[in-house]
């Protein structure tokens, strides 16, 4: 975080590793600043502009620390749903799904995917507005391309097909990852919450049913891996429970209507020829019915806090986990929870504390290796 010498505004800042680059850029940086460049919606966050020191890197060229300079958001969705201090409401969750398709919906029409659409990328502000953030592995997109990676996506948000080795897939990927998004804040706690890409891949049958040829005619011809995963002659696939799934371990079971199942359960159908777009989604009778979702500046955004980010809310849980054990004395709790973080570098959101987060989150969850596909 940083602040405009002239104006005064608080900013967020994001620094671009140029040190370990043979040719001095990220390309994959030079990919997020070009899309973010050409993409402006109410949705999605602003780059302000690129900012470098004076000094130089090793190799004489490139400045030694390049930062990109985005407006500032109070708040990310996985901060707020793991902190309990923080009040929601059914208008929440409706507002945020109707914001978050809509710069979805912007982006696919520009021919952007995003590749890593998840909680902790969506930045909030004290006005109630969405914007999709952190478009490090985002790229162009269109229908000729046949062999893209699919190491993308964190492993909770990622769907099936990529998981089955899929190489010549669509924007259809961010909307499974929009679906696991919204069951999420219904929840407050991931929904599909697998250890590893086989336990992942076997969670997403057991809830969402075995993919039957009838209803995805050509994975064998798209999906590599799908022969050593599909059900042997005479076991019997697992039947699409999806529902019943997204109605369990609700805290406000009420909330999730029949029109709230719907929206999901589209969202996240095995075949994504079949999985709803983002502007299907958008049509959706859950936006239609009572409560009506109701614009950012209506939603009540009096927090008990009045910051948090994914970051602050795991040093918490783990700080607090620890007192229960006994390991450290509450007053050093408290101490630990409200000082700076150490790791705090000029970005406006750092990498989180090292070793197992808290709710079983796979270490290193959602921090790939940038690919160049």
């Amino acid at each position: 975080m940083g602040a405009n010498k002239e104006t005064g505004e608080i900013v967020a800042l994001k620094r671009i590793n140029t040190e370990q680059e043979e040719n001095g850029f990220p390309i994959t940086a030079i990919r997020e600043v070009k899309i973010l460049k050409a993409l402006q919606h109410p949705n999605i966050v602003k780059l302000r502009e690129i900012v470098t020191s004076n000094e130089q890197g090793e190799n004489g060229e490139t400045p030694k620390n390049v930062f990109m300079v985005f407006e500032y958001l109070e708040f990310d969705l996985t901060g707020i749903l793991e902190t309990p201090e923080i009040r929601l409401t059914q208008d929440h969750i409706k507002s945020w799904s109707q914001q978050l398709l809509q710069g979805v919906h912007y982006m696919h029409m520009n021919k952007i995917v995003h590749r890593d659409l998840k909680s902790s990328n969506l930045l909030v502000n004290r006005r109630g507005e969405l914007k999709i953030a952190d478009w490090g592995l985002a790229r162009s997109w269109n229908s000729e391309m046949k062999r893209l990676t699919n190491r993308v996506i964190t492993l909770w948000y990622r769907p099936p097909e990529l998981l089955l080795g899929c190489m010549d897939y669509t924007t259809k990927i961010d909307m499974w990852s929009v679906g696991c998004i919204i069951a999420e804040m219904f929840r407050r706690s991931g929904f599909l919450k697998g250890g590893n890409e086989a336990t992942q891949l076997d969670l997403i049958f057991r809830t969402c049913g075995h993919p039957i040829e009838e209803e995805w005619p050509d994975i064998n011809k798209k999906c590599r891996l799908w022969k050593n995963v599909q059900p042997s002659n005479g076991e019997k696939p697992f039947p699409r429970r999806i529902r019943e799934a997204l109605k369990s371990q609700l805290p406000h079971s009420s909330w999730m209507t029949e029109h709230a199942l719907d929206l999901i359960d589209n969202l996240m159908i095995l075949n994504p020829d079949n999985r709803w777009s983002a502007l299907e989604a958008l049509d959706a009778e859950y936006f239609f019915q009572n409560p009506i979702v109701k614009p950012a500046h209506k939603l009540a955004m009096k927090f008990a806090v009045d910051s948090v980010h994914e970051w602050e809310a795991r040093r918490k849980h783990e700080q607090l986990a620890a007192q229960r054990k006994g390991q450290i004395p509450a007053a050093a709790t408290r101490r630990a929870m409200s000082a700076p973080s150490k790791n705090f570098v000029g970005d406006a959101r750092p990498p989180p504390p090292r070793g197992p987060p808290p709710n079983g989150l796979p270490p290193g969850n959602g921090r790939f290796v940038p690919p160049r596909g």
